[in-house]
């Protein structure tokens, strides 16, 4: 009897062990077995709406489904081709059925799938097929914030501009509910995106860009860059123009920088604008010359250099001032340091180890180093804000943004900047930008491109920047178009005054309204 118990107790307690070690196994395989992708879609994390200044959505996810399978438990696999084919007409036959006999526990079929082909497969009744819950980023603009949003990767995570920049502020679970709010405004982009469009249509160029900006808090009103594409959109057609030229683009702006080799002449006191400088001749850097495009070869004072764009007046006030003080004063207009918005593309400037004094004499008409689009709106923001920085960005601003202490020795300088790029819409070479709409101060650039170690005459970055309302200008804005052609209208000149500037006063006439600078003689400024 004693003997019949002991078996009978060592059964039961042999019985409890590999009941044991089968539960334990069972989780073991259930745990092993789970992908990273499975693991991922459970715990499937909601990106937060963007949104535009105005409360527009921009971007926002919406609930979908995702298909997997389990090929081991797939009993008639050509069976369930043919009928997941006619659900999933996008995916070949060829596919589905590589992967319905991969020896993988675990793979996907199709990552995002509406609502209505749920419910075709479910109807489908095939073993091993699982559906997941997750999540889809739509972009309602399409194209028109393609460069500022950026896009996601299948796992909603993002891979470019804010989307990625921000992906972590965008995951916050916390605040999920809570939208997050763009500085950009969607009409101000439509206008910018419209007319730089159609201007490279016009003149058949290879791609134009534009940025808007606020100089006093720093924000970003628009910001386009072309040819653009679809962020809900993941075709490999469209990895060429994923390149953002107003912040990975690096240029020689040409006569744009003329406005800083101003500010920085009278601020080492070296002249005013009366002073007078002897253009009668081309200025010689070694066996090269310096020499005006339609120069007026006589002696012109710092005034008409800057009016009439004069190369030689501006090498030789960029000798006035010298090379140290050049390059001090580019430092801290923030030239040889990259402009980091909340975006995650940027690019390094191109800046010469040796700074020589023939450097600056082309630095100082735009020569000789690159930057790109967003370095001359922060420059422009702190010169004309009286020298005080304040960073650019791409996320309202709902407080006051803090200045940096001014770079500028006299605030003044600001002031004459403004009114001599007023008389370059008045009687210089930016004549084309001036609108009835308000006062404007402006400046063309022409650059030669820089092709294998030399310039090719005729292919150049045409820009014109404009700073408005004047007498106290508020918004900075540049557009840039890459190797335009000259047509009929122009007389086939494809300089900056012809190209950029007529796009430039189109603008301001268009957006002066959303700004709310309704008074025709400019004594009404923004609201």
């Amino acid at each position: 009897m004693a003997l019949v118990q002991n078996r009978l107790l060592w059964f039961i307690q042999a019985s409890f062990v590999g009941m044991g070690v089968l539960v334990l196994r069972l989780c073991w395989v259930s745990i092993a077995l789970r992908s990273k992708a499975k693991i991922a879609l459970e715990y499937s994390m909601e990106r937060r709406v963007l949104l535009d200044a105005q409360g527009k959505v921009l971007a926002h996810s919406l609930p979908s489904f995702a298909l997997a399978a389990n090929p081991k438990k797939i009993m008639n696999v050509k069976e369930a081709v043919q009928e997941l084919h006619s659900v999933l007409p996008f995916i070949s036959k060829k596919e589905l059925h590589r992967r319905l006999t991969s020896k993988k526990p675990f793979v996907w079929i199709c990552r995002q799938l509406s609502p209505k082909m749920r419910l075709k497969i479910l109807a489908l009744g095939i073993e091993g097929l699982e559906l997941f819950k997750t999540q889809k980023r739509v972009y309602p603009y399409e194209n028109l914030f393609s460069h500022v949003l950026g896009a996601v990767d299948i796992d909603q995570q993002g891979i470019s501009g804010i989307e990625k920049g921000c992906n972590d502020i965008i995951l916050d679970q916390k605040h999920k509910k809570t939208a997050i709010y763009l500085s950009v405004d969607t009409r101000m982009q439509y206008v910018l995106r419209k007319e730089i469009l159609a201007c490279m249509k016009a003149f058949q160029a290879r791609g134009g860009n534009g940025i808007l900006a606020n100089i006093h808090t720093g924000e970003i009103l628009a910001m386009v860059s072309l040819p653009d594409f679809n962020s809900n959109l993941k075709s490999k057609e469209h990895c060429e123009y994923t390149l953002n030229r107003n912040t990975s683009g690096v240029y020689e702006f040409g006569s744009i920088l003329k406005i800083h080799n101003l500010a920085l002449f009278l601020e080492e006191k070296r002249g005013t604008l009366e002073s007078i400088f002897d253009a009668t001749h081309p200025l010689a850097i070694g066996r090269f010359l310096v020499k005006d495009f339609k120069g007026k070869c006589r002696p012109m004072t710092v005034k008409e250099g800057f009016l009439y764009s004069s190369n030689i007046v501006n090498g030789k006030m960029a000798i006035e001032s010298g090379e140290e003080a050049q390059k001090l004063f580019f430092s801290k207009l923030s030239f040889f340091h990259p402009i980091k918005l909340e975006l995650s593309e940027y690019a390094l400037p191109i800046i010469p180890k040796n700074w020589s004094k023939a450097r600056s004499i082309t630095a100082g008409y735009g020569y000789g180093f690159s930057i790109t689009p967003l370095h001359i709106v922060q420059s422009l923001q702190i010169l004309l804000n009286q020298g005080m920085r304040v960073p650019l960005t791409l996320l309202k601003r709902h407080n006051k943004a803090i200045a940096l202490p001014s770079v500028l020795k006299s605030p003044e300088i600001s002031k004459t900047l403004w009114q001599i790029m007023e008389m370059a819409v008045n009687t210089g070479q930016a004549q084309k930008v001036k609108t009835s709409y308000c006062r404007v101060g402006a400046k063309t650039g022409t650059a030669n491109i820089l092709v294998n170690g030399r310039y090719k005459e005729h292919q150049n970055l045409t820009s014109c920047v404009a700073v408005f309302p004047v007498p106290s200008p508020c918004y900075v804005l540049l557009i840039t178009i890459d190797r335009p052609k000259g047509n009929a209208s122009t007389h086939y000149y494809h300089t900056a005054g012809w190209i950029a500037a007529p796009v430039v006063r189109s603008i301001i006439e268009k957006i002066s309204g959303f700004l709310g600078i309704i008074d025709n003689t400019g004594e009404k400024e923004k609201k």
